[in-house]
């Protein structure tokens, strides 16, 4: 026994220091493969030293500034007083002085690269501190101190900033609110605001809308204004756009509303100023362009050649902006670039001497530049002609990547906000690849072996030209191509539109851009001369802006030029533009002049994108719904457990593209791109105008709608039923026991549907969506005998209720309440004139010990934006946004509520007693948990 146990030990001990062994062996070759793939990996880097830009270090120290200051400030969330936000600005300020502080005392070695990088941490804390002020601090006598997002009856005095733009709305649209007058937006900067008999002072700008005609006032005019006041709201979707933030970004918190010109009164005579005469300029310049351009086309003129898109139709953007094409659409650098490069052949053809010629060029393009709004893109493009001029007159050529990071830097300077919009972003960016990708076609030009370069000398004129044209044509091809890769990830998280139609497009219509400025802005000069020679350029210019509209309409009807999509997550975004800049910095320039490396570095980071999509992409596990916040309308998205997606209802009233805005936001938030089903519950446009723009964007499996709504005679109606057709979407009707198929886990059938209504409400769709043993009523607006009969007809218990008709008096809300006994009440919309009667009634329906929950998605008060609900065996958890994020509202366990308890005494006497509940409330401490 002694011996065999010896023999066991012996045995591990062999089997042990084998192992041992192997893991050495095993530890060596990854070390020496380790050390081979860094050794392989360094031999792949630049080894060259980068080039000498101190200025682009300094322009990158302040973008960083830019964006970590408001984004660490945010960390804090809102903060109404100022102090925190002037604390964060000292700290900020604080770092860079001890880093100016440890560079001046020698702490830092200044010839070496920690004095640089110090004095780039310095910048950093300057520009951050700076753009936090810029970004939260707002004068104490601000107007939007005053205001709320309700309106209210305001009386200021202010100067004209921007003169009135007019806002025509869309014509013979039946899915918009009939009769909605013309009216136009200006921006004024506020001096005084009435305090009943007294004027005290005030400040910001505002935002004044008028219905109707525009005011005859001028910038710099002075002007008295009477209307309502409030300020922009803010996101109440995830994904969706922030009127409030850009109103911040902009520095324009207040809206004023104005219900006709009359309300608006000049104090004493108009100004004689520069803006004002650039102002009447602009205005007699549309004018012309109307006059002698042809009125389908006289507003892409106008867009093209002075920034003015008022008259540009709707689905004209929106086929520009599919196609890729909307930067034709909008003053940027591209037509100050044109401007000065034709003022340039002018002078030379005039033969004027170089230093007035540099002078009347710098010149004309800052007047161009006031002429059309000084926007961010117009302001770049005007500071890097003035720097190449500067760089002209004193005989020194300028390097494109220095003049760009000065540019930058000026912008920041000037309003550090800038750095977060789009149009800005786009356009650095773009300039940046432009630059980039021209100087590596600059060094490829360069013929280097003496026998080519003495072949091309000896090649035929006709063969160099079309040589050379040729050259010129696969760098137009190549340079679009890259400017469009790095911009497609910002222009698809933004838009969520992806174009690959613009590679094509872009070098087709590029040439003849520039032809139609040209023939456009001979018209203009021609104008005040001789009306003969501005109708015949005007006409000129009719025939290349035709031919710029039929080759962009005819790209957005190519298959899979362009697809609505609901943009790359942030990390990828962030990765994409992170891992660009790295290869620049790390790989060496011959690298980066072959375009497989980066078809090879964009090809994995898709995957990689995928790869992550498919992995957290996942369906939900529960049962997930969305009341999505859409103002006095409604719209619902359910998500089995399977994945799929029933939509129930898509509208606002009178606003369609608000309406799709809010449901495109929501689906996009979740990577939606397929409704399996949409369901709309009745023929009110507030139910479905928004449909058309959901069918442009997503796939559509089929629609479900009830027979009334087929029978309807609405115009709005006929049309989406056209509309439907058209895309040759399967049409089914509904009916009362019917049910919708989704998956195993999730059941979904009409409870509801009443033929004998009415009116279009009566008739609506109710829907019961039953998953792990909870259920949700999808409610539509029934009301009236419709809702009687249904309330009649014992609809059972559930665990969530979507209030009918937006929370109104007319739904019966005790009565439903009482049947259905929810835990949770969500109304959609604003709740009404009687929300105070309508939310107790429907909290104190159920029970007094145990009150349902009412949240509403619409209203001015804090407690409102989209609302989440997940139905899972074990509960519901109820989600609202709010502030740019998802807050918890609550959580509902318990036995499943659709096996209710028989109540003792029968119904009559249940309602008795409901009934005095509800009155002994109005006086208990209760009321403060439903918010009365």
């Amino acid at each position: 026994m002694r011996e065999t146990f010896h023999g066991a030990v012996d045995r591990v001990c062999d089997v042990a220091v084998r192992g041992v062994e192997w893991l050495a062996d095993l530890t060596g070759a990854i070390e020496r493969r380790g050390t081979a793939g860094l050794v392989w990996i360094r031999g792949r880097l630049r080894t060259e030293p980068l080039p000498q830009r101190p200025l682009v270090a300094v322009a990158l120290a302040v973008i960083a500034g830019s964006f970590a200051g408001p984004l660490v400030t945010g960390i804090w969330g809102d903060d109404p007083d100022g102090g925190t936000t002037i604390r964060i600005v000292c700290w900020w300020w604080a770092l860079a002085a001890m880093a100016l502080g440890a560079w001046g005392s020698g702490l830092a070695d200044r010839e070496r690269t920690s004095g640089g990088v110090v004095l780039l941490v310095a910048v950093l804390g300057l520009a951050a501190g700076w753009a936090v002020a810029r970004h939260r601090l707002f004068a104490a006598d601000d107007l939007a101190w005053c205001l709320t997002e309700s309106p209210s009856p305001i009386a200021i005095e202010a100067t004209v900033v921007a003169a009135p733009r007019r806002l025509d709305p869309v014509q013979g649209d039946p899915l918009r609110r009939v009769g909605c007058p013309p009216a136009s937006e200006s921006v004024v900067e506020v001096h005084a605001i009435r305090d009943g008999l007294l004027w005290r002072p005030a400040s910001g700008r505002a935002l004044v809308t008028v219905d109707g005609e525009a005011p005859g006032i001028v910038v710099g005019s002075r002007v008295r204004i009477v209307g309502r006041g409030l300020v922009p709201p803010p996101a109440l979707n995830p994904g969706e756009f922030d009127f409030r933030d850009r109103a911040r970004l902009l520095r324009c918190l207040s809206v004023v509303r104005c219900q006709n010109r009359d309300c608006i009164s000049p104090v004493g005579s108009p100004p004689c100023s520069l803006a004002a005469l650039l102002d009447r300029l602009r205005a007699a310049g549309v004018a012309t362009l109307q006059s002698q351009i042809s009125p389908s086309r006289a507003g892409l003129a106008s867009a093209l050649l002075l920034g003015s898109r008022e008259t540009l139709s709707a689905e004209a953007s929106r086929t520009y902006l599919v196609t890729g094409t909307i930067h034709i659409l909008s003053i940027s650098g591209l037509h100050v670039g044109l401007l000065a490069a034709a003022l340039f052949w002018l002078m030379h053809a005039l033969a004027l001497p170089r230093g007035r010629s540099l002078v009347l060029v710098a010149g004309s393009v800052g007047l161009y530049m006031l002429l059309v709004s000084p926007e961010t893109p117009v302001v770049r493009a005007t500071l890097l002609v003035w720097i190449a001029c500067l760089a002209a007159a004193i005989g020194r050529r300028p390097q494109a990547m220095t003049s760009l990071a000065a540019a930058a830097i000026f912008v920041l300077a000037w309003h550090p906000p800038e750095v977060f919009r789009v149009g800005t972003q786009l356009s650095f960016l773009s300039t940046a690849v432009l630059v980039g990708v021209t100087r590596a076609f600059g060094r490829w030009r360069v013929i280097d072996d003496p026998i080519e370069r003495l072949i091309e000398t000896h090649r035929p004129p006709w063969e160099r030209r079309l040589r050379r044209l040729g050259l010129q044509v696969f760098e137009l091809v190549v340079v679009g191509a890259a400017i469009w890769a790095v911009t497609a990830p910002l222009v698809a998280a933004r838009f969520h539109v992806l174009s690959p139609i613009g590679l094509l497009l872009n070098p087709l219509i590029a040439p003849l851009v520039p032809l139609a400025m040209a023939f456009g802005g001979l018209c203009l000069l021609a104008a005040p001369v001789s009306s003969l020679l501005a109708g015949l350029f005007g006409s000129l210019c009719d025939l290349v802006l035709g031919a710029i509209e039929a080759i962009v309409d005819a790209a957005a009807t190519v298959p899979g030029g362009y697809a609505w999509i609901p943009g790359p997550p942030l990390w990828w975004a962030v990765g994409w533009y992170a891992g660009s800049g790295l290869m620049l910095l790390c790989l060496p320039r011959e690298a980066l002049r072959r375009p497989t490396t980066w078809i090879l570095a964009a090809a994995a980071w898709c995957g990689l994108g995928w790869i992550g999509v498919a992995v957290t992409g996942s369906g939900p596990q529960s049962l997930e719904v969305v009341v999505a916040a859409m103002g006095h309308g409604c719209g619902i998205v359910v998500r089995s457990p399977g994945g799929r997606v029933i939509v129930y209802d898509a509208g606002r009233l009178g606003a369609p593209g608000a309406a799709c805005r809010g449901m495109g936001a929501v689906l996009w938030s979740r990577s939606v791109t397929r409704i399996d089903t949409l369901v709309l519950s009745h023929a009110d446009t507030d139910h479905f105008n928004a449909v058309p723009d959901l069918l442009e964007r997503f796939a559509v499996g089929e629609v479900r709608v009830s027979g009334a709504f087929l029978r309807s005679d609405s115009l709005a109606v006929r049309e989406l039923l056209r509309e439907i057709h058209e895309r040759r979407i399967p049409i089914r009707p509904l009916a009362a026991g019917d049910e919708i198929p989704a998956d195993p886990l999730c059941r979904i059938r009409v409870l509801h549907q009443d033929e004998r209504g009415a009116d279009d409400n009566q008739t609506s769709i109710v829907l019961s969506v039953e998953a792990a043993g909870r259920r949700l009523l999808l409610t539509g607006d029934i009301e009236g005998n419709g809702l009687a009969r249904f309330v009649a007809a014992d609809p059972g218990a559930c665990d969530v209720l979507v209030a009918p008709h937006h929370g109104s008096i007319t739904s019966l809300p005790a009565d439903i309440a009482r049947e259905t006994r929810p835990a949770w009440i969500i109304v959609s919309g604003l709740g009404g004139r009687r929300w105070p009667e309508v939310r107790l009634a429907y909290a104190t329906a159920r029970s007094l010990d145990s009150p349902s929950r009412v949240l509403k998605t619409a209203g001015s008060d804090a407690e409102r934006g989209a609302i989440e609900v997940r139905l899972r065996a074990d509960g519901v958890a109820v989600r609202q946004f709010a502030s740019g994020s998802w807050h918890s509202a609550g959580w509902s366990g318990g036995r499943h509520r659709g096996l209710p308890s028989p109540t003792p005494g029968g119904r009559g006497q249940k309602r008795d007693v409901q009934g005095e509940e509800r009155e002994k409330l109005r006086l208990s401490p209760l009321a403060e948990t439903v918010g009365m």
